[in-house]
């Protein structure tokens, strides 16, 4: 093979320029401190690193969802303490409410405190973080609480939906940021209704949806059809409901009702009364047939202040569904025993939620139903233990979004551990061994500096040397 000056030139250029890329490569190495900076560097290394970078970058987007859980978390137990802070004013004003030397003026301005503590409470319902709602499940755009009036009748309802907005903190392992509200602030263990009045009603103790105090009122609805045709209802005042006998006598012309005294017949709007002392208005135009038998006086039953009712005309039914045109919820009456008009109370036990709380409260103690001071005084009394209950309900949310919280440090810690493993494990495949570098760098100096000085002797070989 012929050597030629060109053939040594372009040598001696071939040589400089792998020296200089050599040299150029180690000091991006020690200059940028990664001995792998693209996958050609190292194509096994950059098959261990790509996964690694995967990792890192999962882990830092946990550290960031750590965060962000651990803020919700915290803006939501802030937003219960203040919750609770109003179930111990509640209670601290119920103390005083149940104290018998208040006058009724003391009471109905609780009342009207209770009534501020309620729209307070409902803005605690409604508490955010930035634009997103606390505590109405993944229903965050909207309140998910707010206040009916229907009439007299005050109720909060519940907006949101009972699903969690789930977070991921640690690999595998997720978070609520959240409570949905009603869980919270309308929690209910139904423990049993009570009715208390005269009208014979009872209740049947299944299927009830209504909650808090109940008034339920029982109103004469008129005859039914299986009075006889002589006997039609009078004007007068009637406070008999249900089925009654009655017994007609040919000399004189007598009527009497349920045992009672006989009334002299043809007569109009006349009170009949019964052995028990009930009466009924009716006017008798003849005599009736059969002359002795049994009709019925239909009674008419409302819980939501005559909004809706429903018409009782069957005695002898197990039971009757009272619907409160308000809330939609359903009482369930036993009729069998009704006897007289009037006004029971019910109460249903374990329904009183932080809302319907404080709804009760505000109504009892502004005396909207005109109650004697003592009736308040004793209903108020009665409620302390419903104020626990809720209170309870408020108290186990904040401690549950309390150990959420507490336990984002300890995966915070664990999601840090996990970074610096990674981290370690990329800088022992990616990183530059300093020492190792600064020493390859000065050999490959040395290199370039010689591949010089005989390039350089080289290329001054010219045409001009042998003139």
């Amino acid at each position: 093979m012929r050597i030629t000056q060109g053939h040594l030139f372009q040598r001696a250029l071939g040589d400089i320029q792998r020296s200089l890329t050599k040299y150029a490569g180690m000091q991006q190495q020690v200059a940028s401190g990664k001995r792998v900076a693209t996958p050609s560097d190292d194509p096994i290394a950059a098959l261990r690193i790509l996964p690694m970078q995967s990792d890192l970058k999962n882990l830092g987007q946990m550290s960031e969802n750590i965060a962000l859980a651990r803020e919700s978390l915290d803006t939501g137990a802030a937003s219960l303490e203040d919750a609770s802070a109003v179930m111990q004013r509640v209670r601290e004003l119920t103390m005083q409410a149940s104290n018998g030397t208040f006058a009724q003026g003391d009471r109905a301005s609780i009342g009207a405190e209770m009534n501020q503590l309620l729209q307070q409470l409902v803005g605690i319902g409604n508490s955010r973080r930035g634009e997103r709602y606390l505590f109405g499940g993944t229903e965050s755009g909207t309140p998910p609480f707010s206040i009916e009036q229907t009439g007299s009748s005050t109720r909060v309802v519940y907006n949101g939906n009972h699903e969690r907005l789930d977070i991921e903190v640690a690999p595998g392992v997720s978070t609520g940021l959240n409570l949905s509200g009603d869980a919270v602030f309308q929690s209910r263990e139904r423990s049993g209704a009570t009715i208390t009045g005269s009208t014979g009603a009872r209740l049947t103790g299944y299927g009830d949806t209504a909650v808090g105090f109940q008034d339920l009122s029982v109103t004469f609805a008129g005859l039914h059809s299986n009075a006889p045709a002589t006997i039609t209802a009078g004007n007068g005042d009637s406070n008999l409901v249900g089925d009654v006998s009655y017994a007609y006598t040919a000399v004189p012309p007598s009527l009497s009702i349920g045992g009672g005294p006989a009334v002299a017949i043809p007569a109009s709007n006349q009170d009949f009364v019964t052995a028990d002392g009930r009466t009924l208005s009716l006017s008798v135009s003849g005599a009736p047939t059969p002359a002795s038998g049994t009709f019925t006086a239909k009674a008419a039953l409302t819980v939501d202040g005559g909004q809706s009712s429903i018409e009782v005309h069957d005695f002898s039914a197990s039971a009757v569904g009272v619907r409160n045109a308000s809330d939609g919820t359903t009482v369930h009456i036993d009729p069998r025993n009704l006897a007289r008009i009037g006004t029971d109370e019910i109460t249903h036990g374990g329904t009183f939620d932080a809302f319907t709380l404080l709804v009760s409260l505000r109504d009892i103690l502004q005396n909207t139903n005109g109650v004697s001071d003592e009736a308040v005084r004793q209903r108020a009394s009665a409620m302390l233990s419903e104020i626990d209950s809720a209170h309870d309900s408020v108290l186990d949310g904040l401690s549950e979004l309390g150990f959420r919280s507490s336990s984002m440090q300890a995966l915070d810690h664990r999601v840090s551990g996990l970074r610096a493993s990674r981290e370690k494990s990329l800088s022992d495949i990616q990183d530059t061994d300093m020492a190792q570098a600064i020493l390859a760098l000065q050999r490959q100096d040395i290199a370039y500096q010689a591949a010089l000085q005989m390039g350089s002797r080289v290329i001054q070989t010219s045409l001009q040397n042998f003139l």
